[in-house]
């Protein structure tokens, strides 16, 4: 449970998607005729409605977060898993000033994935080529190769790409990723595959600036000036001081485990998070399950505790 402790467990929300991939659906016991594409593990958005575990009661993740009386009195950033069999749609994202000029509401969405499962045929498309105009943009929908006009990038576990706003983005192939961004759900649509979804031509081509990706590995920590993710590697146990300043949000990516803080001890399996507000020093010590849960047996076990703070 949670509460008294200052650790508090996270219960995620689960979207389904025309271009889910099929990791998560058997994990979240899907039962739609769609396939699970986003698994939201923290938010406060409407859209979004994320619970938090408060004395063995769920409770609205929006509504517990002011009781906390934190320094960060809205919550700052949105967690995610991501899921694709399918291509995402060739988008980008307003930065804060552009949310102003456009007349929206809300924050930008600067974004930064981590790849956690890519399969052989898995690209990222990211940017706009070395000479190429914005304008190109207005002929996607009518050429063989839509695609060709963006740096094309192939993928693996590990990888970490901040996606500035403005940048465009999309990929094919079947991925898992894990996803930290502004608190914010505004994407411009350019191209989408024939899918009959709005497109924001304009909007998009109002936002488009440096098309020059960045990606790293998870080898190093993500520093950006929103939010930060520290990625703590355990093949059998590792201690860690907790970085954030206010609260940190755990997600364990592997077998069954234990995440001790102070005196207290939760158990973790594949994908759970936790709300940590209380001490410094902290563990994630790997367990051998009794009985293996099927629900996790196509889901990567990197045996890594992402830590996300600002």
């Amino acid at each position: 449970m949670g509460g008294d402790n200052g650790v508090y467990r996270l219960k995620p929300f689960a979207v389904p998607k025309p271009w889910g991939g099929g990791h998560l659906d058997c994990f979240v016991e899907n039962d739609t005729d769609k396939q699970i594409g986003e698994y939201v593990l923290f938010s406060d958005l409407e859209q979004f409605p994320v619970d938090v575990e408060v004395n063995g009661k769920n409770l609205r993740l929006a509504d517990f977060w002011p009781s906390l009386r934190l320094e960060s009195k809205e919550i700052p950033f949105m967690l995610k898993l991501l899921s694709t069999a399918d291509s995402l749609s060739v988008q980008n994202h307003p930065s804060d000033a552009d949310v102003v000029a456009l007349g929206l509401q809300g924050e930008g969405k600067f974004e930064c994935w981590t790849i956690l499962s890519a399969d052989n045929t898995a690209r990222a498309y990211l940017g706009l080529k070395p000479g190429e105009k914005p304008e190109v943009l207005h002929t996607l929908s009518g050429e063989a190769h839509p695609l060709s006009h963006f740096n094309d990038f192939s993928l693996k576990t590990g990888d970490v790409i901040k996606l500035a706003p403005g940048l465009i983005h999309s990929t094919t192939g079947r991925l898992l990723f894990y996803e930290i961004q502004q608190k914010s759900d505004h994407t411009f649509r350019i191209y989408d595959f024939g899918r009959p979804r709005e497109l924001h031509l304009k909007e998009a081509i109002y936002c488009v600036r440096d098309q020059k990706p960045d990606i790293k590995n998870f080898s190093h920590d993500l520093h950006t000036e929103k939010f930060q993710v520290a990625y703590h590697h355990a093949k059998d146990s590792v201690d860690f001081i907790r970085q954030g300043k206010d609260f940190s949000v755990c997600t364990w990516f592997g077998g069954a485990a234990e995440f001790k803080v102070g005196e207290d001890v939760f158990t973790l399996s594949w994908g759970d998070s936790l709300l940590v507000l209380t001490g410094e020093m902290c563990s994630i010590t790997k367990k051998e399950a009794a009985i293996p849960d099927q629900r996790f047996g196509h889901l990567p076990m990197i045996d890594m505790l992402f830590e996300a703070y600002v």
